[in-house]
Formats: structure tokens, C-alpha cells, sequence
């Protein structure tokens, strides 16, 4: 029996359809659709519902309660919050440099959505950490913020647990904010030490050489190595799979694909010659 794999393929075409229906026509370079897309989605908060933690230190000014409001209230109810990022998330080959090196997200706090569907900008910017299940909010800072040494203090002091994957005892040498500034412009990473000398490494992970977050790059390893482990599972258990057929279709050739139940989010597989689809237990 002949197997060919197909699935990367599939996946690869699925990223490629992705980022056309974000971006249109796009110039992809020297890199493939998966990392691409792996790297766009480094910049987007997921649509999901999660609880809402201040900081201690956190003041919010009267002009921007309202607008403050608005985005909790749209964290809480997992609504989409792209109109308040920034609007270089129109540009597929743009990178978030306080987001990738630290892990933090910023959001203007405009009413008004513009034409774009992006909120009116704000010269002040609120700054909130996520996780899977909550929204840290650190406070509102001001344009020029990005390596602002609060902000990771902030982290440190009110959700320390969030940080203690990434302490380190290299015994670096604290950085200025001037320092920080410089090693971003050359895509270097740098650990960041807070007031009593705990010392972490980028909370965001850093980047690549060419200023991408590594978290593209690991993202992208994952997913190649997941379809690629599932196409040597099928290939083992492909009697099994052939016999749970409804309509008991055989084949001498077995050319695997991907298919994506938009229904529910699932992963299933395809195979070409008999059109059967089934999916993979966990």
C-alpha cells in the first residue's frame, strides 16, 4: 500500500487563504504561509472570555473611564478587541517589539471607530498582560512607554506567578530603558531585572534575527511536528481506519489530507481516493 502525505500541504493552502482574506494580496518572501500566519497571530488577542485583574497601582483618568470600561467590559465578554490595537496589524510583516520581548499588550482607548474600523487613536495607551483565562491590567502609559521597566515591575509585584517560568540567575547586568531601547532596534534579547534583583528572561521570548517573536518560530515547529506525528498514526492504524469507514471504500493508494470542521474547530483528515474524513482520539 502507497501512502503519500498531503497534510502540510492542506494546512499550508488553509494559512495562505487566512492571511489573503486578512491581508489580500501579499507579498510572502522568502517564507512559507505556516510560519506566516503563525507569526500573525503572535499579534492577535484571542477572542475568548476571561476575568479581568488591576493592578494595585492602576489609576484610570476621567477622560478615559468610559473607553476603559468599554474594553473590560468587551474581556469579559470575550468580544473581539483588534479595533483597539494598533493599525499596523494591517501590515502582515509588522512586529509588536514590547509584545514580543515582554509579553504585553497595548490598546488605545479611542471611542470613536474610524473608517478602518479601528478606534480613533489616543496618545495614551493602556497596557494589560494576558493569559489564557485573564487579563492583567497594568496601566495607562504613554506613547513612547515600550521599554518603560514599570511595566514588568508591575507584573512582578501584583501576579508574580506569571513571571516565574522565566527567572533566571544569570546575574546580568540591569539595563536602562535606554539599553533596552537600543538592543530592539538590533533584534537582541535582553533578561530584565525588577527592584529586589529578581531577574527574568523576555517574558515574551524575544525574538529572531530579523526581529520576529520566536514564538513564530516555535509555533510553527509545533504544528509541523503535530500533523507529521498524526500522518504516522494514520499510517500505522490505517486498517483500523479504513475498517470504520461507513461505506467500506478500500484503496491500494492512500493519499492523506487535511480537513478543518469549521462547526466545532476540529481537526480531521481526508483520504483523496475514497473522499472518507475522520478524525484522530486524543
Amino acid at each position: 500500500m502507497e501512502f503519500l502525505n498531503e497534510i502540510l500541504d492542506d494546512y499550508s493552502e488553509y494559512c495562505h487563504r487566512k492571511l489573503q482574506a486578512e491581508f489580500g494580496s501579499y507579498s510572502q518572501g522568502s517564507y512559507d504561509p505556516i510560519y506566516l500566519y503563525q507569526r500573525y497571530k503572535c499579534r492577535i488577542i484571542d477572542k475568548r472570555v476571561r476575568s479581568v485583574s488591576e493592578a494595585q497601582e492602576l489609576v484610570i483618568p476621567e477622560k478615559y473611564t468610559a473607553a476603559y470600561e468599554d474594553i473590560v467590559n468587551s474581556i469579559k465578554s470575550g468580544k473581539c478587541l483588534k479595533k483597539y490595537q494598533s493599525r499596523n496589524l494591517k501590515n502582515l510583516h509588522y512586529d509588536d517589539d514590547m509584545l514580543s520581548h515582554w509579553g504585553v499588550q497595548h490598546l488605545h482607548l479611542g471611542q470613536i471607530i474610524e473608517q478602518d474600523g479601528f478606534v480613533a487613536r489616543t496618545g495614551d495607551l493602556l497596557f494589560i498582560h494576558f493569559s489564557d483565562a485573564e487579563a492583567h491590567i497594568l496601566g495607562i502609559f504613554d506613547h513612547g512607554a515600550w521599554c518603560d521597566l514599570d511595566l514588568i515591575q508591575i507584573i512582578h509585584n501584583n501576579w508574580p506567578g506569571q513571571l516565574a517560568v522565566y527567572k533566571s540567575n544569570s546575574n546580568a547586568a540591569p539595563l536602562t530603558e535606554a539599553q533596552y531601547n537600543t538592543l530592539r532596534k538590533k533584534h537582541a534579547n535582553a533578561n530584565v531585572t525588577v527592584s529586589d534583583g529578581t531577574e527574568y528572561i523576555c517574558p515574551g521570548m524575544g525574538v529572531t534575527a530579523n526581529g520576529a517573536p520566536l514564538h513564530a518560530v516555535f509555533n510553527s515547529d509545533k504544528v509541523i511536528f503535530m500533523f507529521n506525528r498524526a500522518f504516522d498514526l494514520i499510517k500505522e492504524n490505517i486498517g483500523q481506519i479504513l475498517e470504520s469507514d461507513p461505506k467500506g471504500r478500500k484503496s491500494e493508494t492512500i493519499t492523506v489530507g487535511l480537513e478543518l470542521l469549521h462547526d466545532s474547530n476540529a481537526i480531521a483528515y481526508r483520504i483523496t481516493e475514497t473522499g472518507f474524513v475522520f478524525t484522530l482520539s486524543s
